[in-house]
């Protein structure tokens, strides 16, 4: 599977997103969802998927909140402050930057299939102590619900199996297995005992 950088990067992207948020929702009291969607207009957001390395690893938490602030035109104090690793806006911050890495999908892509900031921040009591792959297995069964072409296609592949395979598996057509990936059919067009197929072959059936 593609990623969207070298993980080389991803420890040092995870921090500094996480500290971004932390400090500017716990320590300058920005909303969350307002502060992100500010990182999502800001320009900055989009040097992740260029694969931009003074973003990546180059700025600090703070640096990046700082920087935010400034170009959506509400600066935010300047304070000497510690991050709080273990509070819900760092955990929001460290795992969306995990699933822009692993999904390979922009920001704004997480944003629109329905991966807020928000939403993101609601799963913490039971996703904050687990694997990150436990929050990458969430994440696909959003953008799956929502219809989103590639979400079966990253499934698909996390689940080791190319479409023949999945359509052999699932009695499904390949040419219907195509469509799904290709956004041509919509999955809301498909009966309920199809859905639940595709969702326990591909392991996107679990709590």
């Amino acid at each position: 599977m593609t990623h969207a950088y070298d993980k080389y990067y991803l420890e040092d992207t995870m921090s500094s997103l996480g500290a971004m948020l932390d400090f500017a929702v716990g320590r300058c009291g920005e909303d969350l969802e307002l502060f992100w969607e500010r990182f999502l207009s800001s320009g900055i957001a989009q040097q992740f998927s260029r694969r931009n390395p003074k973003y990546l690893c180059g700025l600090s938490g703070i640096e990046l909140a700082l920087r935010v602030a400034e170009k959506t035109g509400a600066p935010l104090p300047v304070k000497s402050v510690s991050i709080d690793i273990g509070s819900p806006a760092y955990w929001t911050g460290w795992s969306l930057a995990y699933l822009q890495w692993h999904l390979n999908l922009s920001f704004m892509e997480l944003q629109r299939c329905g991966l807020t900031a928000a939403e993101v921040h609601s799963r913490y009591p039971t996703l904050h102590e687990a694997d990150p792959s436990r929050t990458v297995l969430y994440a696909e069964k959003t953008l799956a619900t929502r219809h989103y072409p590639q979400a079966f296609k990253l499934a698909r592949k996390n689940a080791g199996l190319n479409q023949q395979q999945l359509a052999e598996r699932t009695g499904i057509p390949l040419r219907v297995i195509r469509a799904y990936e290709q956004g041509t059919v919509n999955l809301d067009r498909a009966a309920a005992q199809t859905v639940r197929l595709l969702y326990s072959v591909l392991g996107l059936d679990g709590d």
